[in-house]
């Protein structure tokens, strides 16, 4: 299988402002600017070759599938063969309250050593002087080994503080029997030919005539923390949630019009389930498990989940493009690993971090965990996918949909914050409030919250 994503992505930048922590400057000079607060703790990789290092560190991840689970496993296990006296203890904790967890930790002072975070909340604790400077352990050579992109999405201030472990993005999964019965006969085998909004529309409504009134033609995928995947619809208008120097809202626009106004009607057509909404309790797969839905978005990660053979989904599936619409565009999904400042095992902590992002590593991890690598080497090679490659086939060609844009605005320092802001507009807009009221609440927050 060629997943190869040579296309994906030239650029972007990275981070935050969190906890009650220390915060800083502006989101402006997280794009590489050279007026940074914040400054390297030493030369670029003067300390790239550790050696075998000795010591404990706890490693804290949120419980994933069972191949993740497997891939985290996996690592420790190769690292402390390869580093005899070293112990990595894996602490598994609920995604919820994962990161409240986190937080509560660094202002005790007992946080983990190292965690995992994803690339739209990094921010909150690079900015806030949580993590350690990674500077000095990436030689250029080891840097050149990631997509540009996403090695941008770790940094604050043109300084590095962790490492690009994977990433994820949103795709369709559809029941292919349910389609036959709603008589529709084909659908996108390539990004070339994805549905436009009007054929998606079309399908919709199609489907919609073949179901009763108890089942919904899909469901999206922007419940809670998913809220920023809304985004999605108005980059394939042609919007931009941020101006290009980063400074300010670039809403109100015909292209937020345009985009909220389209899923808004998801809900009035009958389209989505009513309790799809940004905080209702189900998430898009558990919608399509239950075929309350016969088509759904969702990201690479879910995968497992919807084909395993004893609790997946029980019916022909398959996997399709985002619709488009002047634009082609998904979501940035993924996750880094990062070491707490406060670490008392910083260079145990370094080569931690170095090893799980090693070809080997990732190879295993993403092949176990069905997701996408973010080394270059990775990226363009085939890899043995453990469930369903055909479908990842699928995700890995929509990856190439993420534009530097996309990246850049997403892992702004103030994201974190945006989000709850999107949250909390989205659901009002879902539930009657008008667009230009929506798109003015936001373009007002996001001001806000960058410091505009």
């Amino acid at each position: 299988m060629d997943l190869s994503r040579r296309g994906f992505l030239a650029g972007s930048a990275g981070a935050a402002t969190l906890l009650g922590l220390s915060a800083c400057t502006s989101v402006h000079s997280n794009s590489g600017t050279t007026d940074a607060t914040v400054k390297a703790s030493g030369s670029t990789g003067a300390k790239s070759s550790l050696g075998p290092q000795t010591g404990q560190l706890t490693f804290a991840f949120w419980g994933g599938s069972t191949g993740e689970t497997a891939g985290f496993n996996y690592v420790k296990q190769k690292f402390e063969a390869a580093n005899p006296g070293a112990k990595i203890t894996l602490k598994v904790v609920p995604y919820d309250g994962f990161f409240a967890g986190i937080d509560r930790g660094i202002q005790a002072g007992n946080a983990p050593d190292i965690f995992r975070v994803d690339y739209t909340t990094m921010g909150k604790y690079s900015s806030a002087g949580a993590l350690m400077d990674l500077t000095q352990y990436f030689s250029s050579s080891d840097i050149d080994a990631f997509l540009p992109a996403l090695w941008d999405a770790i940094k604050y201030q043109n300084i590095p503080f962790g490492v690009p472990h994977q990433t994820d993005c949103t795709a369709i999964v559809y029941d292919k029997d349910a389609f036959a019965s709603a008589g529709i006969t084909s659908v996108p085998d390539s990004l070339a030919n994805a549905w436009s909004w009007d054929e998606f529309s079309q399908v919709a409504t199609k489907l919609r005539s073949a179901l009763p009134a108890s089942k919904f033609p899909f469901a999206y995928d922007w419940t809670k923390a998913g809220a920023y995947r809304w985004l999605s619809f108005l980059y394939q208008a042609g919007g931009s949630l941020l101006t290009p120097d980063l400074k300010k809202s670039a809403l109100p626009s015909a292209a937020g019009t345009k985009a909220l106004d389209f899923t808004k009607s998801f809900f009035t057509n009958k389209w989505v389930p009513a309790s799809n909404t940004i905080k209702g309790a189900k998430y898009s797969d558990e919608f399509f498990l239950g075929k309350t839905v016969p088509m759904t978005f969702i990201g690479d990660f879910l995968v497992p989940e919807i084909a395993d053979p004893k609790s997946g989904y029980k019916g022909n599936w398959g996997v399709t493009f985002m619709p488009k619409d002047t634009a082609a565009a998904t979501d940035l999904g993924g996750n880094a690993i990062v070491a707490n400042k406060a670490t008392k095992n910083p260079d145990l902590a370094a080569a931690f971090l170095k090893f799980i992002v090693s070809e080997d590593s990732m190879k295993y991890f993403c092949e176990q965990a069905i997701e996408l690598p973010t080394l270059k080497s990775l990226a363009s090679s085939s890899l043995s996918y453990a469930t369903a490659p055909d479908a990842v086939k699928v995700f890995a060609q929509q990856a190439t949909t993420l534009s530097q844009t996309i990246t850049t605005e997403t892992s702004v320092p103030a994201f974190s914050k945006i989000n709850t802001l999107l949250q909390d507009q989205l659901e009002l807009a879902f539930n009657g409030q008008a667009t230009a009221k929506t798109l003015q609440a936001i373009a007002d927050g996001v001001n806000t919250s960058i410091g505009s």
